[in-house]
């Protein structure tokens, strides 16, 4: 719509759009930041005819991987935690396309009112 892409008041929205965003963006990665990292791993093992089951978090520190054992007690809350933080970083990723498609917008937008601009201050 070429109409649009001219209005001043539609970019400034968009604009502004743009900025909520990111502001939306660093917030969520604040959130995330509090949220355990690594993901639960679950190991099998066998001792004296029976299976024992261990869960562990698993996660990277540089180039190690660390491995903490987490007790029955711990695990249903610490997988409600690791589904937030997953939710966290659903949303990130949603925000960041939307900012990519203000992006394009933005750009097309500047172009288009530069030479709208251009056309005004030629008029007598």
């Amino acid at each position: 719509m070429k109409v649009a892409e001219k209005d001043i008041v539609v970019h400034g929205m968009l604009e502004d759009e743009y900025g909520r965003c990111r502001e939306v963006i660093e917030a969520l990665l604040a959130r995330a930041e509090n949220y355990p990292k690594g993901a639960l791993n679950i190991r099998r093992k066998q001792g004296k005819g029976k299976e024992y089951v261990c869960h562990y978090l698993v996660r990277r520190d540089g180039k190690k991987v660390i491995n903490r054992h987490i007790s029955e007690k711990e695990l249903p809350e610490l997988q409600k935690l690791i589904e937030e933080r997953e939710k966290c970083r659903k949303e990130i990723r949603a925000y960041k396309k939307r900012m990519a498609y203000l992006e394009k917008l933005l750009s097309r937008g500047i172009s288009a009112l530069t030479s709208l601009q251009n056309v005004n201050t030629l008029k007598p």
